[in-house]
């Protein structure tokens, strides 16, 4: 038995690789990988900081930009901030800028979420999904498969989910995603949020005044 026990060894591995091969041929390739966060090299051009979901009028003196992670605790905070004092306080001044910087490393689920808000996006309801993302964080932050709970959002925001399904999962909307992070990247971010006005990233270690302070500043220059 122990004379014949390499040829056994032998012969399992080989059955294994070839069930393997066949595995994997018979497989359907996925046409897009929703994980794939892999980022370009951009350069830190100021001017794209302007290019994304907005709000206000794009051609205000004044760009508020934020890079933020849907999944991240702080930038829920400051998403009650921005939305029930900031934005109101400078209504029709400037001009707010949202760019995807998810953190997968650290969270899970923020890609998926930065996927459903983007898809939501193209069909002209990006800020209802973005509000609902940040607003019910703690409803989907932790499952292990957020994309049925993102589902029914899609559904109760009023678009054509099956056409949301699509676009989450499309190249198109993946690139929007890490061609912002790239960006985010090439300014040399060191978390989430991070807010720029008007090119000028804000120091936010006091805290929300400083986005005003900035926003002041740049309005009475």
């Amino acid at each position: 038995m122990k004379k014949n026990l390499p040829k056994i060894i032998i012969i399992t591995l080989i059955v294994a690789v070839i069930g393997f091969v066949v595995y994997a041929l018979s497989r359907p390739e996925s046409s897009v990988n929703t994980t794939n966060t892999n980022r370009p090299k951009v350069e830190a051009d100021v001017a794209k900081l302007s290019q994304g979901n907005f709000l206000g009028p794009e051609d205000a003196k004044v760009t508020l930009s934020e890079f933020g992670d849907y999944q991240c605790p702080a930038c829920a905070q400051y998403h009650k901030v921005l939305k029930e004092n900031i934005l109101p306080k400078y209504d029709g001044k400037i001009k707010f800028v949202f760019l995807n910087y998810p953190l997968p490393q650290i969270h899970d689920n923020a890609q998926s979420a930065a996927q459903a808000a983007e898809a939501s996006a193209l069909q002209g309801k990006f800020w209802q999904m973005h509000d609902i993302l940040y607003e019910r964080q703690k409803e989907w932050e932790k499952l292990k498969d957020p994309k049925g709970k993102l589902e029914s959002y899609a559904r109760e925001i009023g678009i054509n989910v099956d056409q949301y399904k699509q676009d989450y999962a499309s190249q198109k909307v993946i690139d929007i995603i890490n061609n912002q992070a790239a960006l985010g990247d090439a300014f040399k971010l060191e978390g989430t949020p991070s807010f720029f006005v008007n090119g000028v990233q804000v120091d936010t270690k006091s805290g929300s005044s400083s986005i005003e302070q900035a926003i002041d500043k740049a309005l009475a220059q």
